[in-house]
């Protein structure tokens, strides 16, 4: 009995104490996981639906502004059907040979402004925008140099503008112009390249590969941030200030068009196609070829034009002291030396002898 007892009294005095501690814990203790998970779902919830609303709010201010960009900037050519959608055609001045200009990747008609008005008193001189650029409808499948090629050649014989033509390309539209040349030689009389892409530019060097990966990864982040109206509210693409302020507003509006930035990168993920189909083509044989670049250059971009101008065996190659990439189209000063080597082109054609070098 004297055995027994103290063994109750122990399990009679110990379970309140048990009870006591679990109901303080319950009280002022830490919440059970349960719960934290739930207040985690909540939250990322609410995030997830932050999101989601700013992303609507953005896609329809991009929307509603693309439409506003189109109404107050009319397209200054005209629009010529093109297997069934249109190319913007933009073109001034009397003459032959007719000079056909290719804008950078990004570009549009409208950055040839300064040039197209110089070329214009001594020749016809056209400006145009690629699928999906300015004011163009976008092209069927991938962007590369062989299905450009074809739009602009379906281009120019739908708006009856007979060869042969002078081209000029600058910077990734340089790329375009070989492989038009290459792939109809007979309508081709002269090429000009300003400051041009070369095939091999993003594959020779670690350093040019780089810069494909780079601008490839920039290219994803830039386009979903135009389809969210995030380009166009901070001015992420400006037009250039030496542009004139007409041209100015028509670059700036369509700097910020989902279709204009998605078409620039898509463009510019077929490099690979593009390069290879350039570089697989033929030279020029002799005809006139003036290579113009900006002054100051790095030595590798100065071989890669050497070997560019080496394409044809009547070439000419001029280094512009001070210009840079853009301004050889831009700036008064700078554009009014690549109008000159178009005209170079243009006279050389025209009498019959070589280029002066």
């Amino acid at each position: 009995m004297h055995n027994r007892e103290p063994t109750v009294l122990t399990t009679v005095t110990t379970a309140p104490s048990v009870g006591l501690d679990q109901e303080s814990c319950g009280r002022h203790g830490p919440p059970p996981r349960s719960g934290i998970r739930t207040w985690a779902r909540r939250g990322l919830l609410t995030i997830v639906a932050t999101l989601l609303t700013l992303a609507l709010i953005g896609a329809v201010y991009q929307s509603a502004a693309t439409r506003i960009d189109r109404r107050a900037y009319p397209p200054p050519g005209q629009l010529v059907d093109v297997s069934g959608h249109r190319l913007h055609l933009n073109c001034a001045g009397h003459g032959s040979p007719t000079v056909i200009m290719e804008a950078a990747n990004l570009g549009m008609s409208a950055h040839w402004v300064r040039v197209q008005q110089q070329i214009a008193a001594s020749t016809r001189v056209c400006s145009y925008d690629r699928g999906g650029m300015g004011w163009s409808d976008a092209g069927p499948g991938i962007r590369d140099a062989s299905a450009i090629s074809a739009e602009l050649h379906t281009l120019l014989t739908s708006a009856g503008i007979p060869g042969p033509y002078v081209l000029a390309g600058h910077s990734y539209g340089g790329l375009y112009t070989l492989g038009y040349a290459a792939t109809y030689p007979e309508d081709v009389a002269g090429v000009v390249l300003i400051d041009s892409s070369h095939p091999e530019q993003f594959v020779r060097s670690p350093a040019g590969q780089a810069i494909f990966k780079r601008t490839t990864r920039f290219g994803a982040v830039i386009g979903l941030l135009t389809r969210l109206g995030v380009t166009r509210a901070i001015h992420l693409l400006p037009a250039h200030p030496d542009l004139p302020p007409e041209q100015q507003g028509q670059v700036k509006a369509f700097n910020s068009s989902t279709l204009q930035v998605t078409t620039s990168i898509q463009e510019f993920r077929a490099t690979p196609q593009t390069s290879e189909q350039v570089r697989s083509t033929p030279g020029l044989a002799n005809k006139p070829l003036a290579v113009v670049i900006a002054g100051e250059q790095p030595s590798d971009w100065l071989q890669l034009q050497d070997e560019l101008a080496a394409l044809s065996s009547n070439s000419v190659h001029q280094e512009v002291s001070g210009a840079t990439h853009t301004s050889l189209l831009y700036a008064d000063r700078d554009a009014a030396v690549s109008s000159a080597a178009i005209v170079h082109v243009i006279q050389s054609i025209r009498t019959g002898r070589p280029l002066d070098r």
